[in-house]
């Protein structure tokens, strides 16, 4: 029995060595660790020249993207009314043209004929119209002498009723002839850019056949198509924003029409924006911003933003003033060139919004720059 006590306190005695053991070598290893961090955070190179601002919450204009054409309030299609070839075509495709300008002539060589035969044609009936009412004065004269019967007179007024028709029928032939020919010369119905050429000189041209397009740009609007869901949101005289990529400029515009029919294909429905017309064209590409609403979003100036390749990311500070780049994925960019943050930030976060440039991954913020 004491010798099993003395196996039991000397297995005791182990342990607690054992223990203490341990318990050295772990204070030794805290004390490592935070030897180690003490001197890295020594190492941290100090950031300065930067401003640091918390991350809010800001209540914006929901907005609606669509794109649509930049397209001209008239257009026009010019065609033959008459069959013939095209002796000339005196445009081009770009070229402006005012309302009345010869745009193109077709061989009217027969045309010119049917004219001199109806001119002369008007000259015979009027001769003859003129011989019938010298006629029927001479009778007027004999009838009242009693040198003529009724009859007689009666066939005369009537020969004179017949010249008096085909004066006036040759007079209406003459003019539809004259008519006809002038289509030979077709002009320009409207003021405006000739922006489709269909036909050459030695063409044929055929009644209805499509000639030249002209387009006026005068007035101009945009073609867009809008979600079903928009029907009920959107009204006309909504002001709207619209970019045109292609000349680099914002434009504010308004609703005009829309069409409430919804397509079964796309599920939208059309709208037109009405638009200033300088500098503008017809077919160019416009993105279309449309305020639905109001929603609250976080949004960060645009010079705290910064890209590296094709990511994107902000310089956020925590409470002990170190400093880390995150990356983020950013949503719209509004007027007032404040971007919103969609992930990888939190309300009321504080982040570095001016001096980027300065800004290290990894450096430290003097306290009296934090808020």
């Amino acid at each position: 029995m004491k010798k099993y006590l003395l196996h039991l306190f000397a297995q005791r005695d182990v342990f607690f060595c054992r223990l203490l053991v341990l318990l050295f070598l772990a204070s030794l290893i805290m004390w490592g660790c935070q030897d180690a961090a003490t001197k890295a955070e020594r190492l941290r190179p100090p950031v300065t020249g930067v401003k640091v601002t918390p991350v809010v919450l800001s209540k914006v204009d929901e907005i609606y993207e669509t794109t649509g054409t930049v397209k001209a309030e008239q257009a026009s299609s010019v065609a033959s009314r008459i069959m013939g070839v095209v002796t000339a075509v005196h445009v081009r495709e770009g070229d402006r043209v005012k309302a009345g300008q010869l745009l193109v002539t077709i061989d009217n060589r027969e045309l010119l004929q049917k004219v001199k035969g109806a001119a002369m044609a008007v000259e015979t009936a009027k001769s003859n119209k003129t011989m019938t009412e010298t006629t029927w004065r001479r009778y007027q004269q004999l009838y009242a002498e009693k040198a003529v019967s009724q009859q007689e007179m009666d066939q005369v007024e009537t020969q004179k009723k017949m010249a008096d028709s085909e004066y006036e029928r040759s007079r209406a032939a003459y003019g539809e002839a004259v008519i006809y020919e002038a289509y030979a010369r077709i002009k320009a119905p409207v003021t405006g850019v000739i922006t489709g050429k269909k036909t050459d000189g030695g063409s044929m041209a055929v009644p209805g056949q499509l000639l030249l397009t002209i387009e006026s740009d005068k007035a101009l609007h945009v073609e867009a198509f809008a979600d079903e869901a928009l029907t009920r949101r959107l009204s006309k005289g909504m002001t709207v924003d619209v970019a045109i990529e292609a000349t680099n400029r914002q434009l504010r515009g308004s609703i005009r029409d829309i069409v409430p029919v919804v397509d079964p294909q796309s599920r939208t429905f059309l709208i037109k924006i009405a638009l200033p017309t300088a500098g503008l064209k017809s077919g160019l590409y416009a993105r279309i911003r449309i305020p639905v609403g109001k929603k609250e979003a976080l949004l960060v100036p645009e010079g705290s933003v910064v890209s590296k390749g094709q990511l994107s990311g902000i310089y956020v500070v925590a409470p002990n003033g170190v400093m880390t780049y995150r990356l983020v994925k950013t949503g719209r960019t509004y007027p007032d060139r404040r971007i919103e943050i969609l992930s990888g930030l939190a309300q009321n976060e504080q982040i570095v919004s001016e001096g980027t440039q300065r800004a290290i991954d990894g450096g430290v913020v003097q306290k009296g720059q934090l808020k």
